[in-house]
C-alpha cells in the first residue's frame, strides 16, 4: 500500500508509520536488530544505512529497499510496505468442540447446527476476547442458544512496538503508554464491529463482553503503568477480576454493556492462563495435569484440584518468528512443515497452499515455528547438524536453504535451542516442585495455535516436549476462547477464578538452583 508522507523532524520512519497508524512489524522495537521492519522506497529514499548495507544487497538497496527504523527521511517521498501480517493465520476453535472456522472466520458448526432460522428475531449476544501478544481472536456467541456466531480474528498492531511483552513493556516506559493503548483500543474495536456486521445485529444486542490475556497485554489495554511489570521483583498494578464499561475499557461509547476482564496469577502468568485452567477443569481434577501455552511467551501450569505450580520461561519470541533471520508470523506464504527425503532434499508445506501440495517453493517468503520445529528434527536426524546443533561444515557459513529467500542459519538453531532447552526445563522444575514423577502426569494440553499445528513427534524428538508425554500430550486449541466462554455464560464464576489465584504457586525459575544446570543440559539434541 501506497503512502505518500511529509515529514521535517528527525523521527524515523518507524515511528513516523506508528503515529499515523500504519503498523509495520517490528520485533525488535525500532533497535535495527531484528531487520524486519523492511520498507521500500519508490522516491525521496534515504541513504543506506549500516545496518541497510548489512541486511540488503546492493541491487536491493539500489531499489529503494530500507529499515523503517533505521530511515530518517525528510521533503516528499513514496513508500511501499512489501509485506503485511493482515492475513495473518489465527485458530478460534478448540479441541472438545471438533469444530472447523473457515478463512473468514464464519464458524462452520458440527455440534450446534448453527440454523439462523430457529434464533429468536431479537436475541442478545455476548463476545469473547483472546489478546495475544502476535494475535487476536473474538468470538461472538448468542446468549440464548449458547451457539458460536460468528469469529473475528487478526494480528496485534503492537508489534510494531516489540515482538514479545518485555519489548512493549519497554516502549510503554519510554513515553509510549497511550500510544499502545490506543493501537490495541483500535484492533479491538475493528474486531467488534466486523463480528456485528458479519451477525447483522445491533451494539444494543451486546450484553457482555468477556477479556482474557497476558498479563502485559491487561495493563496495555487499561493503561496501567508498567513501570514495575518488567524488572523485579515483577509487580503487577491489578491482577484482580476487573469490571467496567466499554467506554472505559474499549473506548466505544456507543456499546452500553458490561465488560470483565479475567483475573491474572503473576506478571508472567496472566488472565489468558487463568482462562485455559478453567477451561480444562484443571482446578476440579484429582489427577495431574499440564497445560502449555507455547506462543510469544512459553507459560505452563501443572496442578490439580488441590495445588498449581505456574511459571513463564524466558524463551524469547524464536517459536513466533522473532530473532529469526527468515522467521514470521502465520501469514500467506510462509513454511508450517518442512519433511526431508533420504537424500537430504527438503519439501514443505506452505500457509495458503492445498494440503499435500508444494509446486510454488519459489513462493516461500519464510518460516513459522511450527516449520522450524520440523526442519531442525528433520536436519538433526539427517545428521545435517550435530547433537551440538551444529551444522556440518557444508551448511555451518550459508546455512541450510529451503527455498531461495528461506535460509535457516547457525544462529537461528541457537535461537531454536535457547526457547526449547527453557521450555524443557520449565517442564522439569514444575514436575519437581509437584514432587511426581512424569508417569504421574495425566495429560498435557498443548494450547493456543503453535501447540494445535506442531508436530507432536517431532517437538519430543528435538526435547521440546518430554518423552515420557508425547503419548500424552494433546492439542487443545484457543483455551483462552474457550475459558472466557464459559465466564460469559456463567458456567465458570467470578469466586472459582479467585479461588485458582490462592491455590497458583508462582515459581521464579530464575530463582530456582537447578534451572540453569537443566537449562545447559537440554540446548542438546
Amino acid at each position: 500500500m501506497d503512502k505518500i508522507l511529509r515529514e521535517n523532524q528527525p523521527k524515523s520512519l518507524l515511528r513516523i508509520l506508528q503515529e499515523k497508524n500504519e503498523y509495520i512489524s517490528a520485533p525488535c522495537n525500532g533497535n535495527g536488530t531484528c531487520g524486519k521492519c523492511v520498507v521500500r522506497f519508490q522516491s525521496g529514499a534515504t541513504e543506506p544505512s549500516v545496518r541497510d548495507r548489512e541486511i540488503f544487497s546492493e541491487k536491493q538497496l539500489e531499489e529503494g529497499y530500507r529499515l523503517a527504523c533505521q530511515s530518517y527521511p525528510t521533503g516528499v517521498y513514496e513508500i511501499e510496505i512489501p509485506q503485511k501480517e493482515e492475513e495473518i493465520e489465527v485458530l478460534s476453535g478448540w479441541q472438545e468442540e471438533k469444530r472447523l472456522f473457515g478463512e473468514h472466520g464464519k464458524a462452520e458448526d458440527r455440534t450446534h447446527g448453527g440454523n439462523k432460522a430457529e434464533q429468536p428475531e431479537y436475541a442478545s449476544y455476548g463476545i469473547c476476547i483472546d489478546i495475544g501478544t502476535t494475535t487476536l481472536a473474538a468470538l461472538l456467541v448468542n446468549l440464548e442458544t449458547e451457539a458460536d456466531c460468528q469469529t473475528a480474528v487478526s494480528v496485534n498492531h503492537q508489534r510494531a512496538y516489540g515482538s514479545d511483552v518485555l519489548s512493549r513493556i519497554s516502549a510503554s516506559n519510554g513515553g509510549k503508554k497511550w500510544e499502545i493503548q490506543r493501537c490495541i483500543r483500535q484492533d479491538l474495536q475493528k474486531l467488534i464491529r466486523e463480528l456485528l456486521q458479519k451477525e447483522k445485529i445491533t451494539e444494543q444486542q451486546i450484553q457482555r463482553i468477556v477479556i482474557a490475556g497476558n498479563t502485559t497485554m491487561c495493563h496495555l489495554l487499561r493503561g496501567f503503568s508498567c513501570e514495575t511489570l518488567g524488572v523485579a521483583p515483577f509487580l503487577p498494578v491489578d491482577l484482580s477480576w476487573m469490571e467496567g464499561s466499554a467506554a472505559d475499557f474499549l473506548g466505544m461509547k456507543e456499546l452500553d454493556t458490561k465488560v470483565v476482564i479475567l483475573p491474572g496469577i503473576s506478571a508472567f502468568v496472566g488472565a489468558d492462563i487463568m482462562a485455559g485452567i478453567a477451561k480444562m477443569n484443571m482446578h476440579r481434577s484429582e489427577g495431574y495435569h499440564l497445560l502449555l501455552d507455547i506462543g510469544t511467551n512459553g507459560e505452563m501450569v501443572l496442578g490439580n484440584c488441590r495445588h498449581m505450580y505456574v511459571t513463564s520461561t524466558s524463551a524469547g519470541p524464536a517459536f513466533e518468528g522473532g530473532n529469526i533471520s527468515c522467521g514470521m508470523a502465520g501469514i500467506p506464504g510462509v513454511i508450517s512443515h518442512v519433511f526431508m527425503e533420504e537424500t537430504g532434499k527438503a519439501g514443505f508445506q506452505v500457509i495458503g497452499e492445498a494440503d499435500g501440495e508444494n509446486k510454488k517453493k519459489q513462493q516461500a517468503i519464510g518460516i513459522c515455528g511450527t516449520g522450524m520445529i520440523d526442519l531442525v528434527y528433520e536436519l538433526r536426524k539427517h545428521q545435517m547438524i550435530d547433537e551440538h546443533g551444529t551444522y556440518s561444515d557444508l551448511y555451518f557459513d550459508t546455512g541450510y536453504e529451503l527455498a531461495g529467500k528461506v535460509k535457516f542459519t547457525q544462529n537461528d538453531i541457537r535461537e531454536i535451542q535457547m526457547a526449547k532447552a527453557a521450555i524443557r526445563a520449565g517442564v522439569d522444575i514444575l514436575v519437581k516442585k509437584a514432587g511426581i514423577a512424569f508417569d504421574e502426569v495425566d495429560d498435557c494440553y498443548l494450547a493456543g495455535g503453535f501447540g494445535t499445528k506442531i508436530d507432536i513427534t517431532k517437538a519430543a524428538g528435538i526435547g521440546l516436549i518430554p518423552k515420557e508425554l508425547e503419548v500424552k500430550t494433546i492439542p487443545v486449541g484457543n483455551t483462552v476462547l474457550a475459558g472466557t466462554k464459559e465466564v460469559l455464560l456463567g458456567r465458570i464464576s467470578k469466586e472459582e477464578l479467585e479461588k485458582i489465584q490462592t491455590m497458583a504457586d508462582v515459581i521464579n525459575l530464575a530463582e530456582e538452583n537447578d534451572f540453569e544446570e537443566l537449562y545447559l543440559s537440554y540446548m542438546d539434541f
